[in-house]
């Protein structure tokens, strides 16, 4: 099908070209070839006119660095949805599954006007949609959260249109976390889909709508609530194992005591969200995903269900065939079972089970903990055990092994190991166990942060690279200087190149920088370790064994210590349970670990009982993953409060009533009233799937809640208003509710103040106040602040901490005055050699290249350190930082390029012949100006150094997959304290 010539007004041209596009159908240019040129005109690099002059032809033919695309366009062709995966190698990829390439855009506003630029594509991620669809049936575009809040009704116009990319026609499919997602139908413009194959697979709007979510089986739901089922299609995940339709069973939910005549109420469903899964399809997806050992649960997605599977009780031989049971409460959308598609068949796993020791905590749960008991004094002394613990792993250098500890202990802290690692998972880390959801107090999910700004956008760059190039490219250092990106890591490669932190100030400074961050961390941000805690998912105890009150908890490693308890690996006695984020006074609660023998294939699960008025579950925080405390420090004192409970009529006063809400039946009713006019109907579907890119006030509520909570009191009628507040409005994309505007103009009024700087993380802290913002006043009635008391001791620590690492450096040597004799050996050797005839025009070029380059750096650090100009009223003091980082970065990119670059030496220099001009450059300019040689040699400088310590032959490669696991971490220390205690 194609679409008039004539750009309608309804059309927005991204990228196209007629001429172009019918020369690269008939030459049968690749896909990836295309967008990359169409992302070259976006950019405004070139135009289409540049493009027809150019030869296409020689762009023809596979494209390495988009293996993928090529993979997935031949599976398409092939016509048996190898796509959705499960179907073993293809074209010499092993396991292969569809959608693991990103087609990505930004949206831009310019003069007023919305449009377009395409960005590289990613290679990070795949998700469902991805795998049905293929990878360049979906376009993501990001839309910057100012645009959201202040043109959403502009936003929606622009995105109900058409969108043209080289003559493909793309329409708004879906919309979430701020970014739109746009879908490939079979409609074209100025072009003709004869040349593709493929493109007759292209489906439209409706029918990938009701593929997924179909309207008329969804219908007694609000449409609010409806567009967020199609969040299940873009959850990140791999695809384990197939489960034919005849091993799918549904099961009915377990409840507490309730009304028979009424429908439950949520926090009367035991097994809530979650199902079993029998022993043969756990071992497959062990298998699938290589893990150590067959897991308990996983949480992921079928069909139109979604949470956790756990082992079933019964069937549990770990071969046959895989059965799934899936429980009602799991059920988020209703599909046709007798006609399933291959891709509801499929299991697609998000996580598997995953216990993480110790846990930590945060200014929320730390709120939660006072007000039920702990007191300040338990709370200072942990702050000041878990600084002490950092300090002196980061501080010993004496005695045998201490740069290997010192090693170990900066790429704990930094991650660095794990960080490197996550490259080569491309999306699938969750999956794999490596990571979690990462701890938030606002219980929001998100990446975690790298510290170095070049770290920020480094997985986009290097994901998009092919599987092959992966391997061979050192993506996280400079490419000029081999200096590695942030500081942990340049902390670890000059400690493994032989330098000491007494002889190098460089290191001495990095490792300074890496306290301070630590010690902040801990202070500011209250992540304060609790070495006797764990977290792990949640299930409902699959026997019914266990009585209200009790937990079971058995994990694969040591909860506690070894050597001094007989049973380290299960808990038992009085324990503290809660989800993040904690904001109401029963989100913690403590219970009792029992051992039950009937449990024991349950490991690195935390089971609750199914037994009680309620659920446990329900009474916790939302979520899948628990923490378990039992320090006995936190554990003794702690009392449980009374349940929490919403204030009488709360969504009713606070929310808009869903019964106004519009009806997914009436909206399906209007629908086949516009059967006759397609775009009607295609503008009124869309109208809903664009409710994805309302934006919750999720935030603003979280700090109204703690503004309540410092000014009335932990558990006063407000500050629990505020909490259940925050809590609908967190769910609000699975629920659809939405807050009254006259509330949140009246909680906004009340609320929206200036928070005390014990509520601030050390980024706000930075921030200076911007505008007449009132401030918070604390209750004389509401007694001391827990976080008040808390940063002031968590203030003297820091400065102890400081004091005492500065005295580690006031004793050493005169950084200034001395140079590294290993680093200045190089040039030594040369320097007998200047005066050579042979020699002497090819140093005479090294020494002035240097000598230039001296000059350039003294410029640019001359620069860098002037005070920057104040912004301007209009200019954000935020977006006037980070461009003038960018001008700095850019300007030191330049020199360290050109450094690296020259001298260029005559052919045929016997300079160059018989010797590392890289080294001699690093060596001369270490004798002339050691920073500056360290700013543009770093590598070449740690080469020269470790060449003195008998080094071993790595490749980068290799290097950087190295880290000390705990088990040699622990032989070290005893080799460290056993030579302590002899010298003794």
């Amino acid at each position: 099908m194609s679409i008039d010539p004539i750009t309608p007004s309804s059309v927005h041209i991204i990228a196209h070209s007629k001429e172009v596009q019918d020369i690269s159908d008939k030459i049968a240019l690749s896909f990836s070839v295309q967008y990359e040129l169409a992302r070259g005109v976006s950019h405004g690099r070139w135009s289409w006119a540049d493009v027809l002059q150019s030869d296409l032809r020689l762009l023809s033919g596979p494209n390495r660095s988009a293996a993928n695309l090529d993979r997935e366009e031949a599976a398409l062709t092939e016509g048996r949805s190898r796509g959705l995966g499960l179907m073993g190698e293809w074209q010499e990829k092993a396991d292969w599954y569809g959608g693991q390439v990103q087609l990505v855009a930004r949206l831009e506003e310019v003069q007023g006007s919305f449009r377009l630029v395409l960005a590289k594509m990613e290679m990070r991620k795949s998700h469902r949609f991805g795998r049905y669809l293929a990878s360049w049936r979906l376009l993501q575009v990001s839309v910057p959260q100012i645009i959201v809040s202040n043109r959403k009704e502009d936003l929606d116009a622009f995105f109900k249109q058409r969108f043209v990319l080289n003559g493909r026609v793309y329409v708004l499919c879906g919309s979430k976390d701020n970014k739109v997602f746009l879908l490939s139908i079979p409609e074209d413009y100025e072009r003709s889909p004869r040349c593709v194959p493929t493109d007759a697979r292209r489906v439209s709007l409706e029918d990938f709508v009701n593929w997924h979510n179909p309207l008329q089986l969804n219908g007694r739901q609000p449409v609010a609530k409806y567009v967020t089922r199609f969040d299940l299609g873009f959850s990140i995940s791999v695809p384990v194992i197939s489960i034919l339709p005849g091993n799918t069973f549904y099961k009915d939910d377990e409840y507490a005591p309730h009304d028979p005549n009424k429908k439950p109420p949520a926090e009367c469903i035991y097994t809530d969200g979650c199902g079993y899964m029998n022993g043969a399809a756990l071992s497959a997806i062990a298998r699938r995903m290589n893990l150590e050992t067959r897991p308990t649960a996983v949480q992921g997605r079928i069909a139109g269900a979604k949470g956790l599977w756990v082992l079933h009780p019964r069937d549990q031989a770990p071969t046959g065939t895989p059965k799934i049971w899936i429980r009602n409460s799991q059920v988020k959308i209703q599909l046709d079972h007798k006609q399933p598609h291959p891709a509801h068949q499929i299991f697609d796993l998000l996580a598997p089970p995953r216990v993480t020791v110790p846990s930590r905590l945060s200014r929320l749960t730390i709120l939660n903990l006072a007000h039920n008991g702990v007191s300040v004094a338990t709370f200072v002394e942990l702050m000041r055990d878990t600084l002490d613990a950092e300090m002196k792993l980061l501080t010993d250098w004496s005695g045998p092994k201490a740069m290997l500890l010192l090693w170990r202990a900066v790429e704990r802290v930094g991650g660095v190991a794990m960080k490197r690692i996550m490259q080569h998972a491309q999306g699938a880390t969750r999956a794999m166990g490596l990571t979690g959801r990462i701890r938030e107090d606002d219980g929001a999910e998100v990446d975690n942060e790298l510290e170095d700004p070049r770290l920020k956008s480094l997985l986009e760059q290097l994901e998009s690279l092919d599987e092959t190039e992966l391997l061979s490219v050192n993506t996280f250092r400079d490419q000029f200087t081999g200096e590695p990106l942030g500081p942990h890591a340049v902390a670890l490669d000059l400690i493994q190149a032989g330098f000491f932190p007494q002889k190098l100030k460089l290191l001495y400074d990095k490792i300074k920088w890496i306290v301070t961050k630590a010690i902040d961390d801990i202070i500011h941000e209250y992540h304060i370790s609790v070495p006797l805690s764990a977290e792990a998912f949640i299930v409902p105890d699959p026997y019914g064994v266990l009585e209200e009150g009790e937990i079971h908890f058995k994990s694969s490693k040591p909860l506690k210590d070894s050597i001094g308890y007989e049973y380290p690996n299960i808990l038992l006695g009085e324990v503290l349970i809660y989800r993040n984020p904690c904001r109401l006074p029963s989100d913690v609660r403590k219970v009792t670990a029992v051992r039950h023998a009937a449990l024991a294939e349950y490991v690195d699960v935390i089971v609750l009982p199914k037994k009680g008025p309620r659920s446990l579950a329900s009474i916790l925080a939302g979520g899948d993953v628990c923490v378990c405390i039992y320090d006995p420090r936190l554990v003794e004192s702690f009392q449980n409060s009374e349940i929490s409970e919403a204030p009488d009529n709360f969504l009713k006063d606070n929310f808009e009533d869903q019964g106004k809400i519009q009806q997914v039946s009436e909206m399906a009713d209007e629908l086949g009233r516009l059967a006759s006019d397609p775009d009607a109907r295609r503008s009124k579907l869309q109208d809903c799937l664009l409710l994805g890119l309302a934006n919750p006030p999720i935030g603003p509520y979280s700090k109204f809640h703690e503004n309540a909570v410092y000014t009335h009191g932990y558990d006063a009628p407000e500050s629990i208003r505020m909490a259940f507040m925050f809590n609908t409005v967190l769910d609000s994309r699975k629920t659809g509710y939405r807050v009254k505007p006259e509330v949140y103009k009246n909680d906004k009024m009340l609320y929206d103040k200036e928070q005390p700087d014990c509520l601030k993380s050390s980024k706000d802290v930075e921030i200076m106040r911007q505008g007449n913002v009132a401030e918070l006043r604390r209750s004389h009635s509401a007694g001391q602040f827990i976080l008040d008391a808390l940063r002031k001791e968590g203030r003297r620590m820091r400065d102890e901490q400081i004091k005492r690492y500065d005295s580690l450096g006031s004793t050493l040597h005169n950084w200034s005055d001395v140079k590294d004799p290993d680093l200045v050996r190089p040039f030594d050797r040369a320097r007998r050699h200047l005066d050579a005839p042979a020699f002497r025009h090819d140093f005479e070029r090294i020494k002035a290249h240097i000598e230039e380059h001296i000059g350039k750096w003294q410029k640019v650090t001359s620069e860098s350190r002037r005070t920057p100009p104040t912004p301007s009223k209009r200019e954000n003091a935020k977006a006037a930082s980070k461009n003038l980082k960018k001008q700095r970065r850019e300007k030191w990119d330049t020199l360290v390029r050109e450094f690296a670059a020259g001298p260029v030496l005559a052919e045929g220099s016997p300079l160059a012949d018989i010797g590392d001009i890289e080294l001699l450059k690093a060596s001369w300019a270490y004798d002339m100006k050691p920073n500056f040689a360290w700013k543009v040699a770093f590598q070449a400088l740690c080469r020269i150094k470790a060449s003195t310590r008998a080094p071993v032959a790595f490749t980068g490669e290799f290097a950087d997959a190295m880290s000390i696991p705990g088990s040699a971490g622990r032989v070290l220390e005893q080799c460290r304290l056993t030579a302590q205690g002899a010298a003794t």
